[in-house]
């Protein structure tokens, strides 16, 4: 059965206690963790005594987390040429493993003279962030997005094969493929055996004149069937996390798990209700 996640980012401007609540009362299993500096989890403040809180905020919800994300920093490879990488991402993994998450996204990012520098700069900044990650179970998935140098499912699965590290995976960020031209399943298809985490918007248009909305909320043009038969047949069983942004309506929550609920249930995909 294919699980449901809430990117709090969403809700950026509710403390995670309500934002837990509110999940949990509208029926989401897990909720995906900004963690930064604007973080619900603030990394440039003491970190041991908001865990604690968030550790018995989802004890009392039964929230499972499925990824921690950073948040208000910039993609991995601008971040490395400004600041310590392995230090940021290490302090995230972390976080992850004392959460249970199983792993810790991160932005491919983009330099402006290019492509191939931004790519070698993402290698030689992972490897050493994976091995500190692998020790301790902890992944780092891939967030593929346009306008950054791992946009297609190609890219991602080459950059996978490149490094060469079993806990490097993939983010499948299903919208941004979409976007720019991908078909749902055929994208799927080429990074379901390394994928462990999906994001889900709602959109309408293309790149580079679409424009996000709250899943399933009209006027949303994403065929989420075709992408949630093509997770089925892939064997997935992680979360679709949905993203949303905090300039929508507070009922974004509650409108994204309705629709993804009952047509997961009318694809065989989750119990009904669940």
């Amino acid at each position: 059965m294919i699980g449901i996640s809430f990117h709090t980012g969403g809700f950026q401007d509710k403390p995670f206690p309500w934002v837990a609540r509110h999940l949990a009362d509208v029926g989401y299993d897990a909720v995906e963790i900004v963690c930064g500096p604007t973080g619900h989890i603030r990394t440039n403040q003491p970190i041991e005594p908001q865990i604690e809180q968030v550790r018995e905020i989802l004890n009392d919800t039964k929230l499972k987390v499925p990824a921690i994300n950073p948040y208000g920093v910039k993609p991995l490879p601008q971040y490395a040429q400004e600041a310590d990488a392995y230090e940021f991402y290490t302090r995230l993994i972390d976080i992850a493993a004392t959460l249970d998450a199983p792993t810790v996204n991160f932005l491919p990012g983009r330099f402006p003279d290019s492509c191939a520098s931004a790519w070698r700069k993402i290698v030689e900044t992972l490897k050493p962030i994976l091995h500190y990650g692998g020790e301790r179970g902890i992944n780092l998935t891939i967030h593929n997005h346009e306008n950054m140098v791992l946009d297609t499912p190609e890219k991602t699965m080459l950059i996978i094969e490149q490094v060469g590290l079993p806990n490097l995976k993939s983010l499948c960020d299903i919208t941004n493929y979409y976007i720019l031209g991908s078909d749902v399943a055929a994208a799927v298809q080429t990074v379901g055996a390394q994928t462990i985490h999906c994001h889900l918007k709602g959109v309408v248009g293309k790149f580079p004149f679409n424009h996000f909305v709250v899943p399933g909320e009209s006027p949303d043009e994403f065929p989420f069937d075709a992408f949630a038969q093509a997770l089925g047949a892939v064997g997935y069983t992680g979360c679709i996390s949905v993203e949303t942004f905090s300039f929508m309506r507070e009922d974004k929550a509650i409108l994204a798990h309705g629709m993804i609920s009952s047509r997961l249930a009318a694809l065989g995909l989750r119990a009904a209700g669940g």
